[in-house]
């Protein structure tokens, strides 16, 4: 089966699945070091929140285009959409739509990253669920140079990925880090010295193989545990683990481990 095109509502945010259930979005903008516009942070949220019902998806990969991740938000369109804190703070509800959707997407998401990385870049794929990095990347929270506070979903994931004390020294720096600084503040989960989605693509395939429904309540359990919303989710995340274990996979788990091969899962 030939990869399916999905066409987004922004042309700079492009959408692909292939026969392994793997989609890869990709920012698309490489003139700007795919800087994300405004309608294209609206795009991207409606390609996340699409493929978090699309049973053809088992797994995503977000990248950009031209050797760079993404160089965050469009600061161009700041003097006009994002003038004063009313519509600073307009701006900040949508884009954080966007990082939620990828951050409760329930199909596990990997971060492939190369060049620049920063600022709104690195908070996507902070949103993301693992980061694999190459040699090329650059990555950051300049705010402290523009005069901007970070949002409270950005600062809040960024704490969860690197712990407070990191967070700090990234955004009270306002430095641009290597790879080495990179890995050493735990922004990134997996190195390689080049091509990151390839390496990406690699992992992506091995979770894929995987049953849907662990992977998606693996997810929701691990991401309300880090956010502190577990015991209030109690009933639907003891719904996903009731799922799981009335499903058609978990029988074909059990079974194929007994028959010594390698399960065929169908995500029901």
């Amino acid at each position: 089966m030939s990869p399916t095109t999905v066409t987004s509502d922004d042309p700079r945010i492009l959408f692909e699945v292939d026969a392994d259930g793997i989609g890869v979005v990709r920012i698309a903008r490489p003139e700007k070091r795919n800087a994300v516009s405004l309608s294209m942070w609206t795009a991207l949220g409606a390609v996340f929140a699409a493929s978090s019902v699309n049973q053809a998806v088992r797994c995503l990969i977000l990248t950009g285009s031209g050797g760079h991740f993404s160089a965050g938000a469009d600061i161009s369109e700041f003097g006009k959409i994002r003038a004063g804190a009313e519509a600073a703070r307009h701006y900040d509800e949508l884009c954080d739509k966007t990082t939620l959707a990828i951050r409760d997407c329930p199909k596990p998401v990997i971060a492939a990253l190369s060049g620049v990385t920063v600022g709104g870049g690195l908070g996507l794929a902070l949103a993301c669920d693992l980061r694999v990095a190459d040699e090329t990347i650059r990555t950051g929270i300049p705010a402290g140079k523009l005069g901007l506070v970070y949002s409270v979903t950005d600062c809040r994931l960024l704490a969860e990925r690197v712990g407070v004390t990191k967070a700090k020294e990234i955004l009270f720096t306002a430095r641009i880090f290597g790879l080495e600084d990179a890995l050493r503040l735990g922004l990134v989960d997996r190195a390689v010295k080049t091509d990151a989605f390839g390496e990406a693509r690699k992992l992506a395939a091995e979770i894929a193989s995987n049953a849907p429904l662990s992977l998606a309540g693996s997810k929701a359990i691990l991401n309300a545990v880090s956010w502190g919303t577990a015991r209030a989710q109690d009933g639907e995340l003891q719904r996903l683990i009731d799922a799981a274990f009335d499903s058609a996979d978990y029988s074909e788990g059990v079974r194929a481990f007994g028959e010594g091969r390698s399960p065929r899962f169908t995500g029901r």
